[in-house]
């Protein structure tokens, strides 16, 4: 059985996207996080989203919903 990263990186971005822009047409985000990663990591999250034409943040905060709601997206998979 894969685990949770390897299941994140099985949904691909766009899928991601597009679940998390639903989520967010009903759900304001009310929160705000700070957090340290390697620089590294940074840029290339940054050039994921630039392929996929979306703010960075964006695509940081689709993986958390997914990586959230784990549960479900393994019954869509």
């Amino acid at each position: 059985m894969p685990n949770v990263m390897q299941q994140l990186f099985i949904m691909n971005i766009e899928a991601l996207l597009k679940e998390y822009a639903a989520y967010r047409t009903f759900n304001k985000s009310d929160c705000v996080i700070n957090m340290r990663i390697p620089h590294a990591i940074l840029d290339r999250i940054k050039e994921l989203a630039n392929q996929q034409h979306v703010p960075y943040q964006s695509l940081i905060s689709s993986v958390l919903y997914s990586l959230a709601n784990i549960e479900e997206n393994k019954s869509n998979l």
